[in-house]
């Protein structure tokens, strides 16, 4: 079993000591080294066998077909038409199928809305399971050992073989579900943090309008006993950045042909980056000219990333 200690900013690793040889070790092959890939191996290592396989690099993809269990956690960056391109997620998809892989495959990628289902038609011979991730870049290796909920779709025997892999974890809400469902929730988990950062960004405008500090306006709200969070609720942080959430709230809305809301979303943050775009070249134009002929950095509004999620 991990060891783990409680940290203010997350859980720190207690690698456990590997004496003898475990039993339950699986075989397990992660494709996509990545943030998420990356985490899963170092992780995962700890209690099973890890194959890891990426297009980049020295990497060798036959060893993956002789494991248990792959763990799929390729890019899906937004496509032309806005949509979550999930073109990688396919070509791994086809190329196991071609192998002959009759393992588990996992789906660990943020996919658009429906492509699960799609998946299953397409490639009728894989076990799929869609087990999405809910990390931050910044805390992939602490997030990932210490997961807050694991949400998985699939047929059982599937979903019991993934469970067996992430056994180690403890005390947390498994939350079973149909594709679609699991494909929404992450959706609407990273739009959820797009609103909050906009609500915020909003709330800034605001009080700025009437001499208002917006930190004691926030704190008000922060203090409620349903919120007690300030995660993404914290003025002056800019907009709402990162290789996931704006992509993920703009999948959903797109999903759901248009939404007031996410569309207002997007609008506040549009708005509120034009606006620090506009202070930062009026502070450039009002400042004295330096003798070092440099202009002052800025980062044109945007909040720091926290991709993925």
């Amino acid at each position: 079993m991990i060891t783990l200690r409680g940290h203010r900013n997350g859980c720190l690793l207690l690698p456990p000591m590997k004496n003898g040889i475990d039993q339950n070790r699986t075989r397990v092959g992660v494709i996509g080294i990545g943030a998420v890939g990356e985490a899963l191996v170092y992780t995962l290592s700890w209690f099973h066998e890890v194959i890891p396989y990426d297009k980049k690099g020295s990497y060798a993809f036959e060893p993956i077909l002789s494991a248990d269990l792959i763990l799929v956690c390729v890019d899906t960056p937004q496509g032309p038409d806005g949509r979550l391109d999930c073109k990688n997620v396919r070509d791994v998809l086809a190329r196991l199928q071609a192998g002959g892989f009759g393992g588990v495959v996992v789906v660990r990628s943020t996919v658009h809305v429906g492509f699960m289902d799609q998946a299953t038609r397409a490639y009728p011979k894989l076990h799929l399971v869609y087990f999405p991730e809910f990390i931050r870049e910044r805390s992939r290796l602490p997030w990932t050992v210490c997961p807050d909920r694991l949400v998985v779709a699939g047929d059982q025997p599937d979903i019991r073989a993934l469970l067996r892999v992430f056994d180690w974890v403890e005390d947390v809400p498994v939350l079973q579900m149909s594709f679609v469902e699991a494909e929404l929730g992450k959706l609407a988990h990273n739009a959820f943090i797009a609103t909050k950062v906009s609500f915020t960004n909003e709330i800034e405008r605001i009080s700025e309008k009437y001499g208002a500090d917006p930190d004691n306006v926030m704190r008000v709200v922060i203090a409620d006993r349903r919120v007690k969070s300030s995660a993404h609720l914290v003025p002056r942080k800019g907009t709402f950045n990162g290789r996931c959430v704006p992509k993920d709230t703009h999948e959903l809305l797109l999903a759901g042909d248009g939404s007031a809301l996410l569309e207002a979303v997007e609008e506040v943050k549009e708005e509120f980056d034009q606006r620090e775009r506009q202070k930062s070249a009026r502070s450039i134009i009002e400042q004295p000219q330096r003798s070092s002929g440099k202009l002052p950095a800025s980062n044109g509004g945007k909040r720091a990333s926290s991709a993925p999620t």
